[in-house]
């Protein structure tokens, strides 16, 4: 047996079938993918990859992805659920065995290596031709633009990202060139992390900051490669450091770039045309039917939109520092929120964003929003509540231009629709709303797990998640 690392997991699906696969990291060659188990319910296997991918990158799972695997286990037959907890149990050690020839080595003799002879000689890739690394800015007929990246990370388990790290690929610095203060090189393992996902279990992501510019040979920009001068970029000071000395001082929001343009608004008219006119009013009758009408659709993302700003610049302004009541509403949207959610910090104060952001992409791209978690239906609970005050007046302005339908502006109706349930809205109820006093908020909670802020990110079993890959707008 060979000991590797589960680097991630996924799905490949068939008409009949779903194989859940992992992708093994070694020491002796590429990664290898490795089927984990197999099943007929394709939702069930998304699901079980998820929760793989959690173990592996979090070493645990969190009380409601633990009740999530439970019912993943119940659904799945004998054999692929013994493989599925098994399969658990590997990601959350970070070890996982496997079988040496299910392993792809390199050879030591590999003729690829080896010299030319009696081969034809590869023509040179398209970019040592478009684009020569020896070349001036002069000479580059496109623009070229620099970019510069800040990125720190927290090494909490610095056996576990070595290992992680070798098992990747990565070589430490030979011994000799490595000084007192790094005999490992943790330095290499995590620049060789920050090189492709940024990821290795036992580190978490803390700064992602860009500073990008357009090279100009008129304000005599040269290539960093032919550049006179050394390549000096200004993050500026921490913007929690700022804060600190000026309570009043501008967010980071305030006092970075300008703003990029505001996108034009999505054509509803088109995205939800509404059915000619019907008076029948009989039960069975489609066109008497509600119907998501584009007025109705043109404020809700008006609202998701603002929504969605207004949570990005307060998390990035709150930080991991908690709401209280003395803030006096201050944070436009999260003193908004059940207090109970008053502690949570800034990675999940964005998760809340990307919400309003993945809601208002259902209504650009035409489809009535539905909430995939706790999370969204909170948003869009706020969002409805807020739509229509986005009515904008006079008979020139472009909502008036959009047509009139009898259902226009029934966000009653909307309520009632989009949503499964209303039980995130118990969490105003003022048997939840005490914020725990202790400092470490770990004091019990009568929050049923379901409802906890901690899950509210965990998506229903009966909607298809989103994709994990989306990131975030800003």
């Amino acid at each position: 047996m060979v000991s590797a690392v589960p680097r991630d997991f996924f799905c490949e699906h068939a008409s009949s079938k779903s194989r859940v696969l992992v992708l093994l990291a070694h020491p002796e060659g590429p990664p290898c993918a490795q089927a984990v188990f197999t099943c007929r319910d394709a939702h069930l296997a998304q699901h079980a990859v998820r929760l793989l991918s959690s173990a592996a990158l979090d070493g645990a799972l969190t009380e409601q992805q633990q009740v999530t695997a439970h019912k993943i286990v119940a659904a799945l037959p004998d054999a692929p659920a013994a493989s599925f907890r098994q399969a658990l149990e590997r990601a959350r050690a970070g070890v996982w065995p496997s079988a040496a020839p299910t392993l792809f080595s390199w050879p030591a003799d590999d003729p690829l290596d080896g010299p030319l002879e009696g081969r034809t000689r590869p023509e040179p890739p398209v970019s040592a031709t478009r684009s020569p690394k020896d070349a001036r800015l002069a000479d580059l007929p496109g623009p070229v633009v620099r970019v510069v990246q800040l990125r720190e990370f927290h090494v909490y388990d610095q056996a576990k990202v070595l290992a992680a790290a070798t098992a990747g690929g990565w070589e430490p610095m030979p011994e000799e060139e490595l000084g007192e203060d790094d005999p490992d090189d943790l330095v290499g393992a995590v620049m060789f992390a920050a090189e492709t996902t940024g990821e290795l279990p036992g580190m978490d992501w803390l700064t992602d900051a860009q500073e990008g510019r357009l090279l100009l040979s008129a304000r005599a920009d040269e290539v960093a490669d032919w550049s006179t001068e050394p390549i000096r970029v200004n993050f500026g000071t921490g913007w929690r450091l700022r804060q600190a000395a000026n309570p009043y001082a501008a967010p980071p929001h305030l006092d970075a770039a300008p703003p990029a343009p505001e996108e034009p608004q999505p054509d509803f008219a088109s995205l939800f045309a509404v059915p000619a006119a019907c008076v029948c009013e009989e039960e069975d009758c489609q066109k008497c039917g509600w119907t998501l009408t584009p007025r109705t659709a043109d404020l809700l993302y008006s609202a998701l939109v603002e929504l969605a700003e207004a949570a990005y610049d307060d998390a990035a302004e709150l930080g991991d520092r908690p709401v209280t009541e003395d803030d006096d509403g201050a944070w436009g949207f999260f003193s908004r929120l059940p207090p109970v959610t008053w502690r949570q910090n800034m990675q999940w104060r964005r998760g809340l964003a990307r919400a309003c952001d993945d809601l208002a992409g259902d209504l650009k791209h035409g489809r009535q929003p539905q909430p995939t978690c706790a999370a969204e239906e909170m948003v869009l609970h706020l969002a409805l509540s807020d739509a229509p005050d986005h009515l904008e007046s006079g008979e020139d302005s472009p909502h008036a231009a959009l047509p009139r339908h009898r259902n226009d502006y029934d966000f009653d109706a909307c309520s009632d629709l989009f949503f499964q349930d209303h039980d995130v809205l118990w969490l105003y109820d003022s048997k939840y709303s005490e914020v725990p006093d202790s400092a470490d908020g770990k004091a019990p909670s009568p929050v049923p797990p379901v409802l906890q802020p901690d899950n509210w990110f965990e998506g229903f079993l009966n909607i298809p998640p989103r994709s994990p890959e989306r990131g975030h707008i800003r």
